[in-house]
Formats: structure tokens, C-alpha cells, sequence
């Protein structure tokens, strides 16, 4: 299964994740506090980290392992953040970060959906899931938005490293079909 390349919404374009995008990765949510507080990866001490990232997505991509977007803002061409779909028929897992600038203005809900919306019409899949930290209010919104709904506390589910927890709990969203 391999999704579109490209999505563009009413305000975004996702397009895969390139190179040339470690600088933005890096400043925008990687090396960033904020975004990267609730994350399941150590935070990038540097670009040369982000750049081992985006080395990891153009593989995925080449692979078919993974199809990780960097989402633009279409007018002002801005990296904000990454959508990442993990399809394993029957299943797909979804993951997203942004960078803190673009919170709490739908730019998530909005990207994520179009990713979402296409692998919901596909045949194979008849499970979309994702985590987010049980304290991370903002990520399970967007869920909720995306039409996941919540289903379990997984417990010991997840590292958390900048928050000190060697597996920590992970509230589940999913969509079944």
C-alpha cells in the first residue's frame, strides 16, 4: 500500500520529508522544548541529528517502511512539522509533531486528516491508531478530531526521555472499521 506523495489542503501542503528539510526540522520542533516534551525520541542536540532524521524518512519513503510528510503552509511555503503513516495492513499508525508556533490553529487536525481520510477508504486497512502522553491534551484533540476515539491506557507502553520515564503510559486512539 502506498499512499499519494502529496496532499494539499486549504492550507497546507505535505510533501515527503527531504534532506534539505533537517534546518527546519531542527528549529522548528526537534530541537525545540516544547514540541519534543511528551516525544518518544531524544530531542536533537543539534542538525546534525535532524539530519539523520530526514536521512531515515527519504529511506522509509524509498522502502515503503513509513511515509513521513513535511507539512508547508501553502501561502508562505513555512515548514511547521511531520505526518508520518506506518501502514501495516490491516492496521496504519499515524504520528505527528509540529512546532509550537502553529498549535491551537487546527494546522495538525487539518494535515493529519488528509492522511488519514485517504487511508480510510482503503480496502485493506480496518485500523488507524495512535498514541499520544495521557497529560498531552492537545495531541488527544487533534485525535479526536482526526474521528479516532479513545480506547485503553497502555501501561509501561512508551519511552519519554525528556521526561525521565524508561516506559510510560500511552493513551490509544483508534478508528475501526
Amino acid at each position: 500500500m502506498r499512499p499519494p506523495v502529496r496532499f494539499q489542503t486549504a492550507r497546507l501542503e505535505l510533501r515527503p520529508v527531504e534532506a534539505t528539510d533537517a534546518p527546519a526540522i531542527f528549529s522548528t520542533y526537534a530541537g525545540q522544548v516544547a514540541p519534543t516534551r511528551f516525544m518518544n525520541f531524544v530531542r536533537h542536540a543539534g542538525v546534525a541529528d535532524s539530519e539523520a532524521f530526514a536521512r531515515r524518512c527519504v529511506d522509509a519513503w524509498a522502502s515503503g517502511q513509513a511515509f513521513p510528510w513535511a507539512v508547508t503552509h501553502r501561502a508562505l511555503g513555512q515548514f511547521m512539522g511531520v505526518v508520518e503513516l506506518r501502514a501495516s495492513p490491516p492496521k496504519a499508525e499515524l504520528g505527528y509533531i509540529f512546532g509550537d508556533a502553529f498549535w491551537g490553529q487546527g494546522f495538525a487536525s487539518e494535515a493529519a486528516s488528509a492522511v488519514v481520510d485517504w487511508t480510510m477508504t482503503q480496502d485493506s486497512i480496518f485500523r488507524i491508531w495512535a498514541t499520544c502522553h495521557p497529560d498531552n491534551a492537545g495531541s488527544a484533540g487533534v485525535l479526536r478530531n482526526l474521528g479516532l476515539t479513545y480506547e485503553a491506557t497502555l501501561a509501561n507502553w512508551e519511552e519519554r526521555p525528556q521526561l525521565g520515564e524508561r516506559a510510560g503510559a500511552s493513551d490509544v486512539y483508534a478508528w475501526v472499521r
